[in-house]
């Protein structure tokens, strides 16, 4: 027969080569679980790297589109500022016309004969008399003094443009409003 102390030595072997493989065990938990949170945490940082570069490609199309949109309004306010200056110059000529014929209408008194069509030898007589037309400065030729100043001197419309911080199209505009403005004052 075993004695107690057989017994105790071979309970203690036992709990020795258990002890030995229970940690084991534990380590090898323990591991898994580490090995989980870190594919966890790939799996997380992936996904928000994905949602950083959407949010990145959002922003670049939200700032071109304001680029955009930003540059359609710069053009409608110049086209609205051209239009406008147009209408300006359009009032001024008409205010002009209905003052010509004002006077011309205040010159004719009402039940008075009209004069009767003057000959050529009358007309010729007229012309010599009076003296050679000087060139008159209308109202858009005074408003843009410097413009047409650079125009006479046979700067292009191109030099002109950047001179005075203008539109070419602008430019060409008001030398041809000019000429309107010319032929229907002679």
């Amino acid at each position: 027969m075993m004695s107690n102390w057989t017994y105790i030595v071979l309970l203690g072997a036992v709990v020795a080569v258990a002890s030995l493989f229970l940690p084991r065990k534990q380590q090898e938990q323990e591991s898994k679980d580490t090995r989980n949170m870190e594919i966890a945490l790939e799996q997380f940082m992936e996904n928000t790297e994905l949602d950083h570069q959407e949010l990145v490609k959002l922003v670049t199309n939200l700032h071109e589109e304001g680029k955009q949109q930003t540059e359609q309004s710069r053009q409608r306010v110049q086209e609205l500022e051209n239009q406008y200056r147009l209408l300006e110059q359009q009032l001024s000529l008409l205010q002009q016309q209905r003052q010509n014929d004002l006077l011309l209408a205040s010159q004719m008194m009402p039940g008075s004969v009209q004069p009767a069509a003057p000959s050529a030898q009358q007309h010729q007589a007229i012309a010599a008399k009076q003296p050679e037309p000087q060139q008159t400065v209308s109202g858009i030729q005074m408003r843009y003094s410097d413009l047409f100043e650079l125009y006479n001197q046979g700067k292009s419309i191109e030099a002109i443009a950047k001179k005075l911080n203008m539109n070419k199209g602008e430019v060409q505009l008001i030398l041809q409003l000019a000429k309107q403005e010319e032929k229907a004052h002679v």
